[in-house]
């Protein structure tokens, strides 16, 4: 059987995007997407060698070698999107590199299995909250100034189906910053409209990465029966979600949360929960 090969249409050619937690996972095939579409990346991590902590294995020495590969340019920045200035300090050697951002996909964030809110700790929530939602706002805010003057750009956040519904207990702190990401999108989707920038979000379910599967072991068996297509999500399927709200195929679409879980988001929470 002849193997079919993905066409890539150069949407993003000359535009530049911004992908925090993009050295594994998610956020780098997120990263190799908007690359093949034409676009310069640049791959902000915490610890930007992250795909060897987890053995994901990569087709360069660095998922920016992988954008290179690509035909693409590609900056690497490490820095921890929690930290107000280290977030200024980024958009700065970004800005001094770039001459615009056309995209920002807020990426960056997790710290699930916290406990619930009975016995989760103070340091437990704000750990939680910043690492999912203040990430998000800080790079939000960085950005929209200057898409605003330009009067285009395209945010994306990235929530979960735990943000659109308790799923389970354990899961509240992060359920919370979720939700909050999801109103934060809407919220800057109304002040951003008039000047001709989107602001949206996608809620993924469970998706298969390496890190995850990781951690699975029969709990992926015990998930399949809710998920109504059967299956765990792939990357790739977020990132043609992704790739729909970073191109021009989405500019009349602002504000919106697009679920990416095979339909899990119906299910109810008792049966989810009973997953685990």
């Amino acid at each position: 059987m002849t193997e079919t090969l993905e066409y890539f249409p150069p949407r993003l050619r000359g535009q530049v995007a911004v992908i925090t937690g993009a050295a594994r996972g998610l956020g780098r095939v997120y990263a190799l997407r908007l690359a093949k579409l034409g676009a310069d990346i640049v791959v902000n991590d915490i610890n930007l060698n992250a795909a060897a902590e987890v053995n994901e294995p990569l087709s360069a020495p660095t998922v920016m070698d992988e954008i290179r590969q690509l035909g693409r340019r590609a900056l690497g920045v490490e820095a921890d999107v929690t930290s107000e200035a280290a977030v200024q300090e980024m958009f700065a050697h970004i800005f001094a590199t770039f001459p615009q951002v056309d995209i920002l996909i807020n990426n960056a964030g997790g710290g699930r299995g916290s406990g619930s809110v009975s016995v989760c700790s103070v340091a437990a929530w704000e750990a939680i909250m910043a690492k999912n939602l203040g990430s998000t706002f800080l790079c939000c805010r960085a950005v929209a100034a200057h898409m605003r003057e330009r009067r285009r750009g395209k945010i994306i956040n990235v929530s979960s189906v735990a943000g659109l519904r308790p799923l389970m207990p354990t899961l509240a702190p992060y359920s919370a910053a979720k939700a909050g990401i999801i109103l934060l999108t809407r919220s800057l989707a109304l002040e951003l409209a008039p000047y001709g920038v989107n602001v949206n979000a996608i809620a993924p379910g469970y998706v298969a990465t390496t890190h995850w599967l990781g951690g699975l072991g029969k709990i992926q068996e015990d998930l399949l029966p809710h998920i109504p297509m059967g299956r765990l999500g792939k990357p790739e399927d977020c990132a043609k979600v992704i790739e729909f709200l970073a191109t021009d195929l989405s500019d009349f679409v602002t504000g919106q949360v697009i679920s990416v879980d095979g339909g899990m988001g119906h299910l109810q929470p008792s049966y989810l929960g009973q997953a685990y």
